[in-house]
């Protein structure tokens, strides 16, 4: 009786196999064909492994996943399909979500008066979105300038609105950054950053907040990071708009990031936005989604038990207040999704998913600005009739994220002989990692650390200067603290001076020497006969040893500062 029963499981399972096998043959075909058609397609498979998801966000671009039933939605370019397929997955081809959105329910204008709109539920044409961002220029020139970024090889542009009063003069006031739709087919954001363009321009002088934001930040705001993918059909529609870029690529998952994984090919929208972030300093940001409606904040690379960010406690404040203000002024359940990782509408990134080569990530990690993913709405391509409905949702939360950039800790760093600004490294010891360090501005030497209300031991580090520490700096929730901050030793004071004594001990010395007889000592350079700078090190009293082994043999200076004074003798390297 044995053997039979064996034998009906085992037909049953490859019955089971068998049929599955097919299916995902059928699913195979369709799935090329979508390919060939629009280099990307959209399926859903069922996942019980947490590991195994985290493996598949490497190769797809996971757009949503439910923990609830453990079904993956999920996008691919053929590159990341093949990928996908060698898991031997029961998979399902669906529909697009931009080809959901029926035509009918896409209001295109293909000319847009910008000094008379009396109605936002639309989206502009391609050349349509270019004029917009002139006629901000034209009609307040002393508000908005109109950046072109790149032209891509489309000939497509992303274009940046620069706004803040007296934008034609130079100022130190910090820059803050707004962009949307770096997924093409995620559309709310394209039309509600238009619109906060508009907003801006139009209340200031008007709304006490709006004036204030714009006397004191530099508002950066691109409303589509990817036209290729939004105007994928055509530049008079973003009906069938893809997630990708026109080479298919998720921008999403195209960033450098601190996991070990295979490095992307940078796209040219990726470089762009990277090189921005090089050549300007931005204190906070934002990039803009859609197909659910919540907030999402670092890390997206690990999980909240493998590692958070620094300013975690910090973060969870800023998007609980974003997500309480859109709850409130919206119907329930707006901003309100299912999920474990969720919190009335705020989760950290990889709790919801692990995904690598977010930009989110790449702006914390590498470019020392605090930036979150904004997910507006469930639908991707947003009917233009909804539009209203989630400006009016969203507009206070938006302003008050801008606003969360000119508190904590502010100050400026300047050189205590000449008053020049002076670029050095903001880091607040014992709280800050993971490169969550900020910048003073070479420009005009102010800087601005947003964090959680508390008491900090600052430490300020500058090429050429000792470093300085500042103790029990306080910081409020929704207030400023202002440092005025002096780099170097008064060379002016009467109580300075330059000392020659016998401070380096063996001299000449070939692998170590000490630093003998100045307990009071904080630092130390070792500069070459050229004048250039070979070493900079802190000290914590004396004697202090420090190698020099990999120094070529030679004449050095040996300069040791003190808070006082700073000491200075020649050593010969043997």
């Amino acid at each position: 009786m044995l053997l039979p029963r064996i034998l009906t499981v085992y037909l049953f399972f490859v019955l089971a196999y068998s049929d599955a096998m097919a299916q995902n043959l059928h699913s195979h075909n369709e799935a090329y064909q979508v390919l060939g058609n629009r280099g990307e397609v959209y399926f859903t498979f069922r996942v019980d492994d947490h590991q195994l998801l985290n493996e598949f966000s490497a190769v797809i671009s996971i757009d949503r996943y439910d923990p609830l039933t453990g079904y993956v939605y999920a996008y691919a370019n053929q590159k990341g399909f093949e990928s996908f397929i060698d898991y031997n997955v029961v998979y399902e081809i669906l529909t697009a979500p931009s080809l959901t959105t029926e035509k009918s329910q896409i209001n295109m204008l293909s000319s847009v008066d910008v000094a008379n709109i009396s109605s936002w539920d639309f989206y502009p044409t391609y050349p349509a979105y270019e004029s917009m961002m002139l006629q901000f220029e034209n009609l307040f020139p002393d508000l908005y300038e109109s950046i072109e970024l790149s032209t891509l090889p489309s000939g497509r542009k992303l274009i940046f609105g620069r706004i803040t009063s007296n934008v034609n003069q130079e100022h130190e006031k910090p820059r803050f950054m707004y962009t949307s739709t770096m997924h093409g087919d995620e559309t709310a954001g394209f039309n509600l950053m238009l619109r906060m363009i508009h907003y801006l321009l139009n209340n200031y002088g008007e709304d006490e907040a709006v004036t204030h934001l714009l006397d004191n930040l530099e508002i950066w705001i691109c409303p589509n990071e990817n036209p290729d993918g939004t105007y994928t059909t055509n530049n008079a529609t973003i009906s069938g708009a893809t997630r990708g870029n026109a080479n298919f690529v998720d921008l999403n998952r195209n960033y450098p990031n601190p996991i070990t994984v295979p490095e992307p090919v940078i796209q040219p929208e990726t470089n762009a936005m990277i090189s921005l972030v090089q050549d300007y300093d931005y204190v906070m940001s934002s990039n803009m989604h859609g197909g659910i409606e919540c907030v999402n904040y670092p890390w997206d690379s690990w999980t909240s038990g493998e590692k958070i960010h620094a300013d975690h406690y910090w973060w969870q404040l800023v998007m609980h207040e974003y997500a309480d203000t859109a709850r409130y002024f919206s119907p329930a359940g707006y901003m309100d999704p299912w999920g474990p990782s969720f919190n009335n509408g705020v989760t950290h990134g990889g709790d919801w998913y692990v995904i690598y080569g977010s930009r989110q990530d790449y702006m914390n990690y590498y470019a020392s600005l605090r930036e979150f993913t904004l997910e507006l709405s469930d639908i991707k391509l947003l009917p233009t009739s909804l539009l209203e409905d989630h400006w009016q949702y969203n507009y206070r939360s938006m302003l008050n994220y801008m606003q969360q950039s000119l508190y904590g800790i502010r100050g400026k760093v300047t050189d205590i002989n000449t008053g020049e600004p002076v670029r050095a490294i903001i880091e607040l010891a014992g709280h800050d990692k993971d490169n969550i360090f900020v910048y003073s501005s070479a420009e005009h030497g102010g800087f601005n650390r947003p964090v959680l209300e508390g008491t900090y031991t600052m430490r300020i580090q500058a090429e050429g200067y000792p470093m300085k520490t500042i103790q029990n700096i306080s910081a409020q929730n929704y207030q400023t603290t202002w440092l005025d901050i002096q780099l170097g030793i008064y060379l002016s004071s009467p109580s300075f001076q330059l000392q020659t004594n016998q401070l380096i001990y063996p001299n000449p010395a070939r692998d170590e020497v000490s630093v003998m007889g100045l307990p009071e000592a904080e630092s130390i350079m070792i500069i070459d006969v050229s004048g250039r700078l070979l070493l900079e090190q802190q000290l914590s009293g004396s004697p202090t040893q420090f190698n020099i082994s990999h120094l070529p043999a030679g004449i050095y200076l040996v300069r040791v500062f003190t808070r006082e004074a700073v000491y200075q003798q020649k050593l010969i390297k043997k």
